[in-house]
């Protein structure tokens, strides 16, 4: 494009590293990759002669200055100094390593040789692709250069290492969250599965669950389902100090789950006294997850006779079941298998089906019903509700003696847009109900009864006989309130008698004394 040839020989030497470019909207902007040259140039004056052997003996390649022309996408032009490039005219990117790599060659061309500057780097840029200028985090990994000795002259690539790692402690590049952390683990191994989309779901959805569940005892061992690359086990793991294992259950074998222990194995594997593991099982929902759940409820064997456990048996309420973007039936027996065995579950549905058409159709006579044709009800949502309505039942859990408090979240739409619902749900012990007086521990059923049969007889009024009709007293108390409230009543109705009494005796006293001549 610019009119220079550079010979194949010096393109070699001349290789810098690949710098990688994402973005927020992958899917409409794919993934870029631009391998780097740096080629130095002398420029010779017209009339000069350019002598082949020097351009082989040297790194530095002899041009005329006519030679030089531009394009329809740039149009070249030379600084003296490199403080006078236009970088605010520029992509974001440059400012990073093209100042980078000038402050190198700067400093080194002021040695008797040129120790040559090698790195990798990846931009992640806001939603736009090309049309965007904004970037949302970067890194750079410098390399030394191939085929070359250590040797005094690494001090310099040293010396510019320490100068980015200067410029970047001032504007504070390198201060990463713990998100960024696991981000970059994952391109500096080479890693593409999970995808950019994919690690950003699980990152929310991890972050919500613990912060749903509060107590890190909840998430003891954590079973991805139907887990692929296995991201979000190895997500818990990374951020809960507590859970010993995650085991992914998946009937495919997806590649990407080696890179994921590759690259986030140092979060969880740097206490050795703290053995904690990731597990991966190919086998389908319906026997792997009963399978596991059993094994670490009970301490069972697998197969070969090897302990997969060797901690004590776990309660349900330390167990956690978790699947993301799961569909519709997977959702279903996900849910159903954790309420058997009474442990904690959070699902996040997709691909929401209506089989019977049923739901389908209320959805659109609920929004015509209520003149808001210009937002619509989903099917996903209805039935992500009805998901979530099941699990709220009073007998959901009761065979595993809890029951469970079910929330649902929203991931934010600039990550998930349209599947973006979370069904939350935490077990609880049935036996852990609110305490009355006496010390009595009474079920949220129970205390519903009792203030529906209370305001029931406010409403009808009832006798002291009606009241104490035969009623498994054992279940029921009758407030002090109440009973004084049916004796107010009863003497109101005793007052009203007599005076009625009186009247009509008065009355009749009258009309005799009227008739007599």
């Amino acid at each position: 494009e610019t009119g220079i040839h550079v010979p194949l020989s010096q393109m070699e030497n001349s290789y810098v590293g690949q710098i990688h470019f994402t973005f927020e909207d992958w899917k409409d902007n794919r993934a870029m990759k631009v391998h780097l040259f740096c080629v130095f140039v002398n420029l010779l004056e017209d009339g000069d002669v350019i002598n082949e052997q020097q351009c082989n003996e040297t790194d530095t390649l002899p041009i005329h200055s006519s030679q030089i022309r531009g394009c329809d996408e740039i149009e070249p032009k030379w600084f003296q100094n490199a403080y006078d490039i236009p970088l605010h005219q520029m992509f974001a990117d440059d400012t990073v390593w093209l100042t980078m790599l000038l402050k190198h060659y700067d400093t080194s061309m002021q040695q008797p040789m040129r120790q040559k500057l090698m790195f990798d780097a990846w931009f992640h840029f806001h939603p736009g692709g090309e049309g965007t200028n904004s970037m949302r985090h970067h890194f750079v990994q410098v390399n030394r250069p191939v085929k070359s000795a250590p040797g005094p002259m690494d001090s310099l690539v040293q010396s510019a290492i320490n100068d980015y790692a200067t410029y970047s402690k001032s504007k504070n590049v390198h201060t990463y969250s713990f998100e960024k952390k696991l981000f970059h683990a994952l391109h500096n191994n080479g890693i593409n599965s999970p995808t950019i989309k994919e690690f950003k779901e699980n990152w929310a959805m991890a972050n919500a669950v613990r912060t749903f569940m509060k107590d890190e005892n909840s998430m003891l061992a954590v079973i991805d389902v139907a887990g692929g690359h296995g991201a979000l086990g190895a997500l818990f793991l990374a951020l809960s100090p507590k859970c010993k294992t995650a085991v992914v259950i998946d009937p495919a074998e997806v590649r990407g789950k080696d890179g994921v222990q590759k690259a986030w194995g140092q979060f969880w594997q740097s206490d050795s006294a703290n053995e904690r593991s990731l597990r991966y099982r190919h086998e389908c929902l319906r026997t792997g997850l009963r399978d596991e759940l059993n094994c670490m409820l009970s301490k069972q064997k697998n197969a070969d006779n090897h302990e997969r456990n060797s901690s004590p048996p776990l309660f349900p309420t330390n167990i956690l079941v978790v699947a993301c973007h799961a569909c519709q039936h997977l959702t279903d027996e996900t849910l159903e298998i954790a309420s058997e065995y009474g442990v904690n579950v959070a699902v996040m549905p997709c691909c929401q089906k209506d089989h019977d058409g049923w739901w389908k159709g209320l959805t659109k006579r609920l929004v015509k019903s209520n003149n808001t044709e210009s937002t619509s009800l989903s099917i996903g949502t209805v039935m992500d509700l009805l998901a979530a309505g099941k699990m709220l039942g009073w007998q959901t859990g009761s065979s595993a003696g809890v029951r469970y408090r079910v929330k649902m979240k929203l991931m934010d739409e600039g990550i998930s847009p349209h599947q973006n619902r979370m069904i939350l749900c935490r077990a609880e012990s049935r036996e852990s109900g609110l305490k009355l007086q006496g010390g009595k521990e009474e079920s949220p059923k129970v205390l519903a009864h009792e203030k529906l049969t209370r305001a029931y007889r406010r409403a009808h009024r009832q006798s002291k006989n009606e009241v104490e009709s035969p009623v498994n007293t054992s279940e029921k108390r009758v407030p002090v309130q109440s009973i004084a409230l049916d004796k107010l009543c009863v003497q109101s109705l005793m007052t009203g008698v007599a005076i009625g009494a009186a009247l009509a005796f008065l009355a009749l006293g009258s009309q005799r004394r009227s008739l007599v001549p």
